[in-house]
C-alpha cells in the first residue's frame, strides 16, 4: 500500500463531520490516574462530574467500586514505542497470557486477529471457543467482531498513536456489559480532542525485518464542539523460521532428538540397503534431512491502513451529540513451509522418469515440492471493517441525564488458505519424484492451483438507552442510580469453497444470527462520607449492579455484582467485590456449521468409525464467578507513591472446548474417544453397547450438514452404509460445553513519581502471581494442576512482572523497562532431556527529545526505542514441532533486538 494514497484519503475524510468519538468514549475512561509522570492535570480531574469509568454506569466516580482498575497511561503507551494496541498491552499488562510475546493473527480460521484473554481464561486455557472470555471495548462500547470461526474484535483497528489510555479491569463485568466479560474488560480509549495537524512517523528494524508506521491527525474546535480525524498506514515484512536461529526442529546437539524431515527437495529412496538421492539417483551415506519450518512465518507480512474520527457537538444547552467511527483494512500474507507437506510415491516402469539403480522394478520415493513450487505456500488474507457509533446525551436537569447510543458495524474476513495442494493433479506416473521441478509444467500448475477459500461477514447492530442521576442526598453523600436497556443484533454469514484459485462454483453459505435484549440497573450508595464520617471510617461506599440478558438462541441469564469501598483513613482504601459473569457461545461455536465435518473411517471390512467435528449443538454459555479483595495505599508522607494489592478468585463452568483431549486428557482411543454409548458430555448413554444407526440419526446437525451439500441426496445416516454394518464408535470432536476451571492469584502494583531539581523521576512495577490454575477436562473428570507440570498443556508461568524506571529533564525523557515471565515445569518424559521451560526476561529502552528550541514546530520530538535491548532469544523447548509449526522455543516470542526511530510534530 502506497502511503501517499492513505494521506490523500485522510485529507478527504477530514471533511466528513460524522467521524467522531462517542460520549461514552470520553466518559468511560479518563479517570484512573490523577496525573501522568510529568505531573500534568488530566481531563478526568477537570470533568469528574460527567465522567463514567470502565466497569460502572454511574457518572462522577473515580473508579468502579470494589474493583481493581489498571491503567496504561498516555506516557506509558508512548514509551513502549509500539505501533499497535496489542503490542502496548503485551509490554505493560502482566495479567495477559500473551505478555512478553509478539502476538499476531494467523492464517487459520480460528485466530485471524490477536486474542486478548486476561488471566488466560478462555482460549488460553485450552478452550477452542470462537472467542475469548475478555470483553474488548473501544471508547467504552462494543466493536464489530471479525473472523470466520473467531468472533473477537480486532484490537489493532486504531493505531497506538491515537490511544489516550487503556483501561483494564480483570474482575469480570457482565453486570455492566453483558457477555464476554468473565476474564474482565479491556477498554481502549482514543484521545478526546485534537487541535491542529499532527504527524507521527516510525521506522522499526531488526534482523531481516523492517516496519514503517505513519499517522496523520487533523482536528479543530469551535464554540459548541470539536472534531478530529486520524489516518494511518503501516507495513512490515515477514519473519520466517530461517530468519531466527532458535527456530529449529533439530535438537540433536541439546536433547539428542532430530525431528527434521527426510522428504526433501530431491527424492530419496532405499534399495537393497543403500540410500539413493538427487536429481539423478545416486548413493548417499545417509538420507538427507531438512527443516520444515524455514519457510514458515513467525510474523506474517502485513499492510494495514485506516481512518479514525471523532466529533462532539452541542445541539442545545441540554442536548449534545457525539460520534466516533472507524475504517480499517488489513492485508496479510502468511507463509507455510512446503516441506511440511511431505510426499511419497511408489513408482515403477509406468513412470517415464523411473530409473532402476540395482535391478529393482519399483521404488518408494519420498520428497517435498520445494524444487517445483518454492520454499513456501503463501496464504493471502484480507480483513476489512467499519463502524459508526453516534450517541446523544440529554441533560434533563442538574442531576439527571438520559443517554442513547447506537452502533452499526460490519466486518469481512477473507482467507485463501493455500497451504494444501491439489493432490489429484499428480500420480505415480506423471511426477518426477527425483527432481519434482522437472515434472511437466502443466501438471505442476494444476498441483499448485488449489485453495480453501473462506469468507466471514460479521454484522453488529445495537441500541442502548441509559438514565443516570441522583436519587437523593444521604448523610454520606448522593445516592446515584443508572438504569436502562439494550437491544443488539448479531449476524455471521460464512462462505467456503475448495478448488482452483478464484473458482467459487462450489461455494457454500452458512448463515447464523441472534438477537439479544437486556435490562440493567446500578445503584451507588455512599454509606459514610463527608457528612457522617468517624474515626477509622472516612468513607464507606456500596455499589450494587444487575443485568439480565435474553438471547434468542439459548435463553436468558442474570448476573449481579456487589462492590464495597472502605477508607479507614485518607491514605488507604480497601475494596472487595463479588460478581457472576458469562460468555455466550459465539455464532461460530453454535448455529453456524461452516466447519462441520462428517467422515466415515474404515478400520476393518464392514467395521466403521464415524468422525464428527465442527460447531456444537445446543451450546450453553460459559459461566463465571469471581470475587476479589484488595486495596490501595497512597501514603501522605511520601508524595507520589501509590501501592496496590488485589487477591482474586475465579471459577468458570461449561468451558466451550473439544471433547477429545483438548485439555491434555489422555486415554485409550477405544475407551475415551469412543463417545457413542458412553453418556459422555451431552450425548445419551446407550444400553445396547455398540453405537447404532438410531443413535447416529439422533445427531440432528449431521443430517443438516449432509443435506446442505456435503453429500446431496442423502437423507439419512443409513444411506451411507450397507445393511448389517457395525458402527464401532463415534469420534465426536464438535465444540461444546466441556470442562471447568478454578484459579486464583495476587495482583500487585507500585507507582512513584516526584519532581526533582532537573525535572522529574518516575517508576512503575506491576505483577501477577498465580496460586492455582486447575482444569477439569470434562464434567465428572478430576481437576488437573496446570502449574505443577502434570500436563503437557500446563504452559503457564506462575508469575509475570514488569518494572519501569524513567526520568525527564527539560526536553529529554527516558525510561528503562524490564519484562519477566517465570519458567514452568513440564511432565516427566514429555520432552526428551527437559523437565522445565526457562524463564524469559526482556529489557526495553525508550528515549525521546523535544526539538522546540531548535525548530518553530509545536511538540516536535525525536524518539529512539529499543525493544529487547540485549537480543535475548526465547527459552528453548525440545517438544516435537507439529507439521508446518515453528519449533525450538516457548514461553515468549520476540522480533529480536528491534530499534524504532520516530519523529512526531504538531502544526
Amino acid at each position: 500500500m502506497n502511503l501517499r494514497y492513505v494521506l490523500l484519503a485522510g485529507s478527504g475524510f477530514a471533511a466528513i463531520n460524522s467521524m467522531s468519538a462517542t460520549a461514552s468514549a470520553q466518559e468511560q475512561s479518563q479517570t484512573v490516574s490523577a496525573s501522568d509522570e510529568r505531573g500534568e492535570e488530566t481531563e478526568a480531574d477537570r470533568n469528574t462530574d460527567t465522567i463514567v469509568v470502565t466497569g460502572t454506569l454511574i457518572r462522577g466516580v473515580k473508579a468502579p467500586t470494589g474493583a481493581n482498575l489498571l491503567t496504561v497511561s498516555e506516557d506509558e503507551i508512548e514509551a513502549t514505542g509500539a505501533a499497535s494496541a496489542t503490542d502496548v498491552l503485551n509490554q505493560t499488562v502482566p495479567q495477559l497470557p500473551t505478555f512478553n510475546t509478539v502476538a499476531v493473527g494467523t492464517a487459520s480460521w480460528a485466530s485471524p486477529v490477536p486474542k486478548i484473554g486476561l488471566r488466560g481464561i478462555g482460549n488460553s486455557s485450552g478452550s477452542s471457543s470462537g472467542q475469548t472470555s475478555t470483553l474488548v471495548l473501544f471508547n467504552g462500547h462494543r466493536v464489530v467482531p471479525v473472523g470466520i470461526l473467531s468472533t473477537d474484535p480486532d484490537p489493532n483497528l486504531i493505531p497506538a498513536d491515537v490511544l489516550r489510555t487503556v483501561q483494564v479491569m480483570p474482575d469480570g463485568g457482565s453486570a455492566t456489559y453483558g457477555s464476554d466479560a468473565i476474564g474482565g474488560v479491556v477498554n481502549y480509549v482514543a484521545r478526546q480532542s485534537y487541535e491542529g495537524l499532527g504527524f507521527n512517523y516510525q521506522h522499526k528494524f531488526a534482523d531481516n525485518y523492517n516496519e514503517d508506521n505513519l499517522t496523520l491527525t487533523a482536528g479543530t474546535s469551535w464554540d459548541s464542539g470539536s472534531a478530529y480525524v486520524s489516518a494511518y498506514a503501516t507495513r512490515h515484512d515477514a519473519i520466517l523460521g530461517k530468519d531466527r536461529d532458535y527456530i529449529t526442529s533439530d535438537f540433536s546437539s541439546i536433547t539428542g532428538e532430530d525431528y527434521r524431515s527426510s522428504a526433501c527437495e530431491y527424492g530419496t529412496f532405499e534399495v537393497n540397503g543403500t540410500v539413493y538421492s538427487g536429481p539423478t539417483p545416486s548413493p548417499v551415506a545417509t538420507a538427507p534431512l531438512c527443516e520444515t519450518s524455514d519457510g514458515t512465518s513467525l510474523v506474517p507480512k502485513e499492510e494495514r491502513y485506516g481512518l479514525f474520527g471523532y466529533l462532539e457537538q452541542d445541539l442545545s444547552d441540554s442536548l449534545s451529540l457525539n460520534i466516533d467511527a472507524f475504517y480499517s483494512r488489513r492485508d496479510t500474507e502468511s507463509y507455510t513451509d512446503i516441506g511440511s507437506i511431505p510426499v511419497s510415491f511408489t513408482i515403477d516402469a509406468g513412470n517415464p522418469y523411473f530409473v532402476s539403480v540395482d535391478g529393482e522394478t519399483s521404488q518408494e520415493v519420498s520428497f517435498d515440492y520445494s524444487r517445483a513450487l518454492g520454499e513456501s505456500r503463501i496464504t493471502p488474507q484480507t480483513f476489512e471493517l467499519w463502524q459508526v457509533t453516534p450517541s446523544l446525551a440529554w441533560n434533563i436537569d442538574d442531576n439527571w441525564q438520559l443517554r442513547a447510543e447506537f452502533i452499526y458495524g460490519e466486518s469481512t474476513a477473507e482467507i485463501s488458505d493455500r497451504t494444501g495442494l491439489n493432490g489429484s493433479a499428480v500420480n505415480a506416473t506423471n511426477i518426477n519424484p527425483y527432481d519434482p521441478a522437472q515434472t511437466n509444467a502443466a501438471v505442476l500448475a494444476a498441483l499448485a492451483d488449489y485453495e480453501f477459500y473462506s469468507r466471514g461477514k460479521n454484522t453488529l447492530q445495537s441500541a442502548q438507552v441509559v438514565a443516570n442521576g441522583v436519587l437523593f442526598e444521604a448523610p454520606g453523600g448522593n445516592v446515584a442510580v443508572a438504569f436502562g436497556g439494550e437491544i443488539r443484533r448479531q449476524e455471521l454469514d460464512n462462505e467456503t469453497s475448495i478448488g482452483p484459485i478464484g473458482d467459487r462454483s462450489n461455494l457454500q453459505t452458512f448463515p447464523a444470527d441472534r438477537t439479544i435484549k437486556a435490562v440493567f440497573a446500578e445503584v451507588q450508595v455512599p454509606l459514610v462520607g463527608v457528612g457522617n464520617r468517624s474515626q477509622l471510617v472516612e468513607e464507606l461506599s456500596l455499589n450494587v449492579a444487575v443485568r439480565h440478558d435474553d438471547y434468542s438462541d439459548f435463553g436468558g441469564t442474570t448476573n449481579p455484582r456487589i462492590g464495597l469501598d472502605y477508607r479507614p483513613f485518607e491514605d488507604l482504601v480497601l475494596r472487595a467485590n463479588y460478581q457472576t459473569s458469562f460468555v455466550a457461545p459465539s455464532l461460530a461455536d453454535s448455529g453456524n456449521k461452516v466447519d462441520t465435518r462428517f467422515q466415515i473411517l474404515t478400520f476393518a471390512p464392514n467395521n466403521y468409525f464415524v468422525f464428527i467435528a465442527g460447531a456444537g449443538q445446543n451450546v450453553r454459555p460459559q459461566e463465571g464467578e469471581t470475587f476479589s479483595i484488595g486495596g490501595e495505599w497512597t501514603p501522605s508522607g511520601i508524595s507520589g507513591l501509590d501501592i496496590g494489592v488485589t487477591y482474586w478468585n475465579t471459577k468458570v463452568e461449561n468451558l466451550v472446548s473439544l471433547s477429545l483431549g483438548a485439555f491434555g486428557f489422555a486415554g485409550s482411543f477405544a475407551s475415551d474417544y469412543n463417545l457413542c454409548g458412553s453418556g459422555f458430555g451431552p450425548f445419551p448413554a446407550s444400553s445396547a453397547g455398540p453405537c447404532t444407526l438410531d443413535y447416529l440419526n439422533s445427531l440432528e446437525d449431521i443430517y443438516v450438514r449432509i443435506d446442505a451439500g456435503g453429500a446431496p441426496g442423502i437423507g439419512s445416516i443409513e444411506d451411507l452404509f450397507d445393511p448389517g454394518v457395525n458402527i464401532a464408535g463415534v469420534i465426536d470432536a464438535r465444540r461444546n460445553n466441556f470442562g471447568n476451571l478454578k484459579m486464583d492469584g495476587l495482583d500487585v502494583s507500585l507507582r512513584y513519581s516526584t519532581d526533582t531539581q532537573f525535572g522529574s523521576v518516575f517508576g512503575r512495577l506491576a505483577g501477577t502471581y498465580l496460586f492455582s490454575k486447575d482444569i477439569a477436562s470434562a464434567p465428572g473428570q478430576p481437576y488437573v494442576d496446570y502449574l505443577s507440570g502434570e500436563t503437557v498443556n500446563g504452559s503457564t508461568p506462575r508469575y509475570n512482572v514488569v518494572g519501569t524506571l524513567g526520568a525527564s529533564a527539560g526536553a529529554f525523557r527516558g525510561s528503562l523497562s524490564v519484562r519477566h515471565n517465570a519458567g514452568y515445569d513440564v511432565p516427566d518424559g514429555e520432552i526428551v532431556g527437559q523437565s522445565s521451560i526457562d524463564s524469559y526476561t526482556l529489557v526495553d529502552l525508550a528515549l525521546s527529545y523535544g526539538l522546540e528550541e531548535f525548530v518553530s514546530i509545536a511538540d516536535a520530538r525525536l524518539s529512539l526505542n529499543v525493544s529487547n535491548l540485549f537480543d535475548n532469544d526465547p527459552p528453548f523447548s525440545g517438544a516435537q514441532p507439529n507439521a508446518g509449526a515453528l519449533g525450538g522455543f516457548a514461553n515468549g516470542s520476540t522480533l529480536g533486538r528491534a530499534i524504532t526511530l520516530g519523529f512526531s510534530a504538531q502544526f
